[in-house]
């Protein structure tokens, strides 16, 4: 066997949490390794017959992975949790679900909503904490949150019809956190057949911030990130520690909470009048060009003067200053997710060219693009 540690990891890639995990993982080991690993997400049978060659040092894995025939060889073990039972001897890799569910609460209660639901599963224990946390938030400003009931542990999916039913029940507008990216994804999808609008009767925002599920969100799908890519180089660490045999006495670690990413889906402030709502929702279909004030007090029907009370009586801004915050919002968020040139961005948004952009989105952020995108990529490693 090589000299170098040789490291079973059992982490998926289809997602982007678990690219992010593998990402600090292989940094780490770049760092201090070199390590060999052997990665093979494809369940316990992998992990059976690797074991039966003997050919481990350490181990990265899910917590959907039994590690009990991990520990009992004496193989040092982390384990990325989804659920909150822990094994004594193996670190422990988890999230502060109540810290992020707190992070969603005040994003709803600072656009002044005062109704709030929370969409998951009694099923999963991370919903569950994320559900309380959530909860927990509100009640701290007076408020409760009208919470799915869930399905069963044996069952494999929501009953869609029992979803649309749930949503058509809710106040509105209504602000509802979904357990993670995937529910928030499937609950914008069934609102739509609920005949609710999309933030404007029910804002949604979810957990994970995958660029991808939040992008085939129609309207794209606010999220709040975990930093998985700390999480992965902090279990390396660990476990390299582990391995000499100068372990931590806190076999522990709690995930970052990132960003809460406002996209579409939860971008507006709750308002009770219909011309401002109509307003609103033009200012975000169109948030990627310029707009007028004339345009749009065109779409939400009524003269611009009546419009303009309606702004800055609802939102203390005016109908100008809200559409430059909503064009500037869309640029990070093409500034976060995408590797374009400033060049094709200024193009497709309506700049004339990089300058325009350049000098627009300063005076609106107080930092450049470019400084904008280097800072997102040091906070994401």
């Amino acid at each position: 066997m090589d000299s170098f540690p040789h490291i079973l990891m059992m982490i998926e890639s289809s997602r982007e949490s678990g690219r992010r995990l593998i990402s600090g993982v292989a940094d780490y080991a770049r760092h201090f390794g070199p390590w060999q690993f052997h990665w093979n997400p494809q369940g316990e049978v992998y992990r059976a017959k690797a074991l039966e060659a003997g050919r481990f040092d350490g181990a990265l894995i899910r917590d959907d992975v039994d590690a009990s025939a991990l520990v009992d060889a004496g193989i040092p073990v982390v384990v990325f949790s989804y659920s909150k039972h822990r094994h004594s001897g193996i670190g422990w890799v988890n999230t502060d679900d109540h810290g992020l569910s707190k992070g969603v609460a005040n994003h709803f209660l600072q656009r002044g909503f005062r109704h709030f639901a929370f969409f998951g599963s009694a099923a999963w224990p991370w919903a569950v904490r994320r559900c309380e946390g959530f909860s927990e938030a509100l009640r701290k400003s007076g408020f409760e949150a009208d919470v799915y009931p869930g399905i069963e542990p044996s069952l494999e999916r929501f009953d869609d019809a029992d979803v649309v039913r749930w949503l058509q029940g809710l106040p509105r507008p209504v602000a509802l956190m979904a357990a993670n990216d995937d529910l928030g994804l499937k609950v914008v999808e069934l609102c739509r057949e609920a005949g609710l609008r999309v933030p404007y009767d029910c804002a949604v925002v979810g957990v994970d911030n995958d660029p991808c599920v939040c992008g085939l969100s129609n309207p794209s799908l606010s999220s709040v990130g975990i930093d998985q890519y700390q999480s992965g180089y902090l279990a390396a660490e660990m476990l390299g520690n582990m391995m000499k045999g100068t372990a931590p006495e806190n076999l522990v670690i709690t995930a970052k909470t990132g960003e809460l990413v406002v996209r579409q889906s939860s971008d507006i402030v709750a308002v009770d009048n219909e011309a401002v709502v109509k307003a609103l929702r033009f200012i975000q279909n169109n948030a990627h060009r310029a707009l007028t004030s004339d345009e749009v007090a065109l779409a939400s029907g009524l003269y611009r003067r009546g419009l303009e009370r309606g702004f800055r009586t609802h939102l203390s801004c005016t109908i100008k200053e809200y559409c430059r915050e909503a064009r500037a919002t869309h640029l990070e968020n093409i500034l976060r997710e995408s590797r374009e040139s400033l060049e094709k961005i200024a193009g497709q948004c309506g700049f004339a060219q990089a300058s325009h952009l350049t000098r627009f989105f300063t005076s609106v952020r107080g930092e450049t693009p470019s400084n904008y995108r280097k800072r997102i990529a040091l906070r994401q490693g």
